[in-house]
């Protein structure tokens, strides 16, 4: 598995965080699409390729977070869909195999007796849009090597499940495993991973302590090399996705040792 390492706040350009990955020993630099420097429509995939080649460094792409592409307001799901078949799109021209999304409850209604999850009750709406995203989504990303994977974050419901597993039987689709999540949010996800370990093409590791993650390597209370091992022969790309230069610096210290 290759080892890389998130765009970070700090530094000004992409070059910058390429030149770091490169200092670091790393391989591959996951670009985060919640910034407006790193929207598709605002870098160039020929410049992404023109780094490769001068660094040796390849790239990754994390998609915006709120992407709702079930939204019941179907002006709203059409827009974040292309958003994503455009990410698609950029990333054949740049080289890049590996998207990562996060995957949306919606809107809950909290009634006196209980909570209502809106894709729950309007179940038939929810997988009526799941298709029609799995099915662009695949003739877009047609016959190139790339996958678009789900993050684990703060736990997957039940119909959420079900519609990942939709997805999943796709083979355009996989899973991103993030350790750091599974532990702060009580392992909700770990039983789901581990059934659906041969579908997780992805991770980002990264250590915990209690609530607080996204620290640097050998720092928290988390078993890395477990997590390594979980994950061994099924994610090509693993993200040290801890977000200051120091902090990356100082999780190199856990590879050494």
């Amino acid at each position: 598995m290759d080892f890389g390492m998130p765009t970070l706040l700090e530094l000004e350009t992409l070059e910058d965080n390429v030149k770091l990955a490169k200092e670091l020993g790393l391989s591959f630099v996951e670009i985060n699409a919640n910034v407006p420097e790193y929207q598709v429509e605002a870098m160039d995939p020929k410049q992404l390729v023109e780094l490769t080649n001068t660094y040796g460094i390849g790239f990754t792409l994390h998609l915006d977070e709120y992407l709702s592409i079930t939204d019941p307001n179907r002006v709203i799901s059409e827009a974040y869909i292309q958003s994503v078949l455009n990410s698609i799109r950029f990333a054949k021209e740049a080289g890049i195999t590996n998207l990562t999304m996060h995957f949306l409850s919606g809107v809950v209604f909290t009634l006196p007796d209980k909570k209502v999850y809106v894709y729950e009750k309007y179940k038939d709406y929810y997988f009526q849009r799941l298709e029609s995203f799995r099915r662009r989504v695949e003739d877009t990303i047609g016959e190139a090597d790339l996958k678009l994977c789900i993050e684990n974050t703060t736990g997957f419901h039940p119909f959420m499940q079900e519609a990942i597993d939709f997805l999943l039987e796709s083979n355009v689709f996989g899973l991103t495993y993030d350790c750091g999540h599974n532990v702060r949010y009580q392992h909700v996800d770990q039983a789901f991973m581990i059934a659906r370990a041969s579908k997780i093409n992805h991770m980002h590791f990264h250590d915990c302590i209690g609530t607080r993650d996204h620290i640097p390597l050998g720092l928290g209370e988390l078993d890395l090399k477990k997590e390594l091992r979980f994950v061994d022969g099924h994610a090509k790309k693993v993200v040290i996705e801890v977000k200051t230069c120091d902090g990356l610096r100082n999780s190199m210290k856990f590879f050494s040792e």
